[in-house]
Parts: structure tokens; C-alpha cells; sequence
């Protein structure tokens, strides 16, 4: 997801790894041995797991051995996804809240019917604490989500799904390189400035005065406590010691909230949108998520036009350019128009309509340039230090025996600004919402997506950050131009977003640079402004992806080589 201050940060985030695990000593974590150099403890290629029974795809190797071991023992996708998750809420500190926002997608196989969780946080009802105050005030959903979706279709006691992370918490998660950069470039940058002063919050991120290292322990025994509590009672942090604590937190600091906000905050069941690209189904995340209708007006539009004969957008300037102008058109479409359903109308249905969709794609075909625009003298693609940074989420895909399937992604976006209490970072966010009406609900570009054959899944997917576009580019890899899923994550993806440095009149590409030498041709002579963002970057998503072979029938999982990730099944 976006940062919490801002989507867009004024400076980059500067990541410093300054200790790569690559031959760093080995350790322990509750009693096993761990390979600081495994390559799933870092960024780079993965290996596509088989499966016939059970598949899990999460960003962290002990989130998806925690979530495999559920499996094996008899749980089901809800059970071993949960599980995941609170893993995660140890395991990946500098990217998840545990007093933050969740959504979902979940294909009951009891059923036939798929269902969407919405657990998005929400400002507090601004008249109940005298009109003012609220603005910048979350109230959490994740913790109520995941209980809600356990009691709902979970088959393990709720308080088991927490003790994997208990544990986790106790025993200190393995600090990755990747984990320990995010911590000291937030830190010393600013991003967690509100946090710089807060006893609390010192003491638990600097135990011995300094950031714990790569390749060390970092035990959260404030946190493991907190995670004991909600196991006992999933209400801990709303109605509980820990919710009044926050109440005293939020008005300490000239905020406003009460315990009538925490305690009246529910995470809402909803339809999953629904499309179709090329005869494929696809089930998306509903708003206030914003994913799956940008990903399915996207697709809408893209029908119209002969992709796979134009061939991929990786060896086709023609191709990419289609997409990156159908892409922003969608981006400068859906942006402010997608709110919370509650409160405002959303054109969904308008959007998803074919005739829309061939709206769209001429609107694109008009908007071309009419002769070439190649600079006489090529120049260097600049490369792009001001990509929009993303920095919290994990996503969490899941397939049991019993044929369900889940997308889940849970993020940041909770709190209040300074807010650190008892191992929980709850600092709030910057991202819009309504302020007024009965859905107050943040607008996060969550893009759980689903892919059915007869009625069931047979793909699951979706990626921390910024998703529709990414999404969508792995999409059009596996629909149109023949991919695999782990191939589709792993080839070139690209941002199509505005040329704000030339008053907005054009498009820039910021693209990794594995694109030939001649499609970055293509794109300046159609008069795109670029930006080369290195072979792989991690802004551009990392897909979490679990599909059933159609050739064997067996479960296949794969994790993006962008991250860290892992992909298990048994």
C-alpha cells in the first residue's frame, strides 16, 4: 500500500542494506536451524512450488511454513491464511499493522460462492466527538476482519491461529537485510519521525540503543503480550484495555476518538466485482478497494484491442503503448470517483459495460501521436529515482484440499499519528475518506483477484504496493500473450503515469530495463517521457500467485523475485 503521510513521498526513501545475509553465521528459531543465506530470505528468482493437496504463497518463508503446517494438520485456506497473517504482524514489522486494514476475497467450495471481506480502517464519527478532531484518526479492521472471517468459515479455534506468531514474537523474527534497510531508512529519514521522540517506541525498535541488525534476533516481547490478549478475546483492541489506551493516546495528542467509535467498527460482506476479459471470469476486490474495478475497466478497454497479435508489451512498443495510455486513462478516471459505497454512488456497473469498454479503447486510439516525435540525438533514459514509493502490505494467497481459495491482503493504515502502544505501531494514514456519512472508509488500491473456470478458481493473485496496474500487466501476460503465472510476475513491468515536468500534457514510462533496446526506442518516438528503474524494482509490485496447472491438474505457487516471498505445497 502507499505510504501512511502521503501516496507519494516528496523525497525517495533511501534503503540502506548495509549487511547482506550472503554468508552471514547461521541461527535458530523456535529450535530450527535457519540459512541466513537462503535466497527465500531475499530478493531474487524462487523456485515454482507443486502441490496436490494445499498451496501457500506469502511474502515471508516462516509466514508460509506457519500457514503449510495449518494445512497438513486439517485446517482450511481461512485457518492457514490467518495464521499467515499474524505471522506476518511479527515477521514483516516494517510493512504490516496489526491495528490496520484488511480485504479479502474467499471461494467457499461448500457453496460454489465466492465472498468479499471488507475490513478497511475508518475515521471516527466526527459528530459524536464534536465535529472536529477526527480527520486523522483510523479505526483499525484487521484484527476484526480476520475474527470475522475465522468465525465465519475458519475450521480452528481462533486463539490457535494466533500462536505461530505469539511464538514468532517471543523468540524474535530473523531481521532480513530487506527488513533491516526499510527500519533504518525509515528511521533515520523522517518516515517514522512522529515515532523518534516516543519512549515506547525507542525502547521497542532500539532494545540496545540501536536498530537491531541483520541477521539477528529482534524479540517483541511488548507485542508477543498484546498478541496473547487478542487471542483471548479478538475485541481486545476495541473494547478492551488495549482500545481505552488508544482512546487516551488519540485525545493526548489533540485528536479525537471514543470507545463507542472502536466498539461499533464492523468489517463489511460484500459482492466481489466481476468481469470478464476474453471469455476469462475474474472476481475482484469491491470498493472502497479500489483494485478491482481499475483492473477490470482496464481489461474492459484493453478487449478492444488485438494484443496477442501485436505481441507482449515487453518486445512491442505498439503494445505498450496501448496499455500505458489505457492504463493512465483508468488511473485519472477511477481516481476521487471510487469512494466508499456507503456513502457515495460508484459507477461500477457503467465501467464494467462493454460499450464502456470500447469508449475507452477510442478514446486511446484518439489520443495517439499522429507522426513520429524520436529526438534526432537518442537520449538516456533518466533513470527513476522518483518513483512512487510503496511501502506497507502483504498479500496472502491460499488454496486447501477441500478446493477453497482465498486473496487476502492486509496492510498499514490504522492509528494515529505518534500512536505506538504495547509493541503495536499504529500511526495512522494519510490516504482520502470520506468524513462525513455512514461509510467513512479509507480508499486503498487492494487487488485480491480470483480467475474462474466452470464456476471455481483456478488462479489466485495479487501483490503488496500500488496493485492495478501491476495486476494488470500480469494479467495481460498470462491472457493474451502466453505466460505462465511465475513467468508472467517475472517478466519487465512498467508505471504509466503523468509527465508532470512537462506541464502534464504527456505520459511518462517508468520501466525496468529489460525491455530490448528497440521497444525503449518505440516509446520515445511516440513521445513518451522514461525512466529506467534497473532490472527489477520492487515498487512495481511482488506477486503472490497460486493457479492449478491445467495440464496435470496439480497446485502450482510462485512468489515474485522482486521481494522476499515464498511459495510451499504438499
Amino acid at each position: 500500500m502507499a505510504p501512511l503521510k502521503t501516496l507519494a513521498l516528496r523525497r525517495p526513501l533511501v534503503l540502506i542494506l548495509v549487511c547482506a545475509l550472503s554468508g552471514a553465521p547461521r541461527g535458530s528459531a523456535q529450535g530450527k536451524s535457519v540459512d541466513l543465506s537462503d535466497p527465500r530470505l531475499n530478493q531474487g528468482p524462487k523456485t515454482v512450488a507443486v502441490g496436490d493437496k494445499g498451496m501457500v504463497s506469502t511474502q515471508l518463508l516462516s509466514s508460509t511454513e506457519a500457514a503449510l503446517r495449518v494445512l497438513k494438520e486439517g485446517g482450511n485456506a481461512v485457518d492457514a491464511a490467518l495464521t499467515a497473517l499474524f505471522v506476518q504482524e511479527v515477521a514483516d514489522y516494517h510493512m504490516v499493522f496489526l491495528y490496520g486494514s484488511m480485504s479479502a476475497l474467499y471461494y467457499d467450495a461448500k457453496t460454489g460462492k465466492t465472498h468479499a471481506i471488507v475490513a478497511i480502517g475508518a475515521h471516527p464519527d466526527p459528530d459524536r466527538n464534536g465535529g472536529k478532531g477526527t480527520e486523522q484518526v483510523v479505526v483499525g479492521g484487521t484484527v476484526r476482519g480476520a475474527a470475522a472471517l475465522s468465525k465465519r468459515f475458519g475450521s480452528k479455534p481462533w486463539a490457535s491461529l494466533l500462536e505461530p506468531a505469539i511464538r514468532e514474537a517471543e523468540d524474535g523474527p530473523l531481521v532480513t537485510s530487506y527488513m533491516y534497510g526499510f527500519n533504518f531508512g525509515m528511521w533515520e529519514s523522517g518516515f517514522l519521525s512522529d515515532l523518534r521522540s516516543n519512549a515506547e517506541a525507542r525502547k521497542f525498535y532500539m532494545p540496545d540503543g540501536h536498530l537491531v541488525g541483520a541477521g539477528q534476533r529482534w524479540k517483541m516481547p511488548a507485542l508477543a503480550a498484546t498478541l496473547r490478549e487478542v487471542a483471548k478475546d479478538p475485541d481486545y483492541m476495541y473494547t478492551g484495555a488495549w482500545g481505552r489506551k488508544f482512546v487516551d493516546a488519540v485525545k493526548k495528542a489533540g485528536m479525537s476518538v471514543t470507545m463507542e467509535d472502536l466498539a461499533e467498527y464492523q468489517p463489511e460482506w460484500a459482492e466481489p466485482v466481476r468481469f470478464t476479459y476474453r471469455g476469462q471470469e475474474l472476481l475482484g476486490s469491491p470498493a472502497p478497494d479500489t483494485g478491482g474495478l481499475s483492473i477490470g475497466l482496464n481489461l474492459n478497454a484493453l478487449e478492444n484491442f488485438d494484443l496477442p497479435r501485436l505481441g507482449s508489451y515487453a518486445r512491442s512498443a505498439e503494445t505498450m503503448e496501448i496499455v500505458a495510455r489505457t492504463m493512465a486513462r483508468v488511473t485519472e478516471e477511477t481516481r476521487g470517483a471510487i469512494r466508499d459505497p456507503l456513502t457515495y454512488n460508484v459507477p461500477g456497473a457503467l465501467w464494467l459495460s462493454k460499450d464502456y469498454g470500447r469508449m475507452v479503447a477510442e478514446f486511446v486510439k484518439q489520443t495517439m501521436p499522429k507522426v513520429s516525435l524520436a529526438p534526432k540525438t537518442a537520449a538516456a533514459p533518466v533513470p527513476g529515482a522518483t518513483v512512487v514509493t510503496t511501502v506497507g502490505s502483504n498479500h496472502i494467497v491460499v488454496a486447501d484440499a477441500q478446493g477453497n481459495w482465498i486473496s487476502m491482503l492486509h496492510t498499514i493504515h490504522g492509528g494515529a499519528p505518534g500512536v505506538f502502544i504495547d509493541g503495536v505501531r499504529a500511526t495512522g494514514s494519510g490516504l482520502p475518506a470520506p468524513s462525513r456519512g455512514p461509510g467513512r472508509r479509507l480508499i486503498l488500491p487492494i487487488s485480491a483477484i480470483l480467475a474462474m473456470k466452470d464456476g471455481k478458481p483456478w488462479l489466485a493473485m495479487g501483490t503488496p504496493g500500488n496493485p492495478p496496474q501491476p495486476v494488470t500487466e500480469v494479467l495481460l501476460n498470462i491472457f493474451d500473450f502466453g505466460l505462465s503465472p511465475d513467468q508472467a510476475a517475472e517478466a519487465p513491468r512498467f508505471w504509466s503515469v503523468k509527465d508532470d515536468a512537462n506541464g502534464g500534457h504527456g505520459l511518462k514510462i517508468q520501466y525496468e530495463s529489460r525491455l530490448p533496446a528497440e521497444v525503449v526506442a518505440g516509446l520515445r518516438a511516440r513521445g513518451f517521457a522514461l525512466e529506467d528503474l534497473g532490472a527489477y524494482n520492487y515498487h512495481t509490485g511482488s506477486m503472490q500467485i497460486v493457479w492449478r496447472d491445467p495440464k496435470t491438474g496439480r497446485l502450482m505457487g510462485s512468489t515474485d523475485a522482486r521481494r522476499l516471498g515464498n511459495a510451499q505445497g504438499f
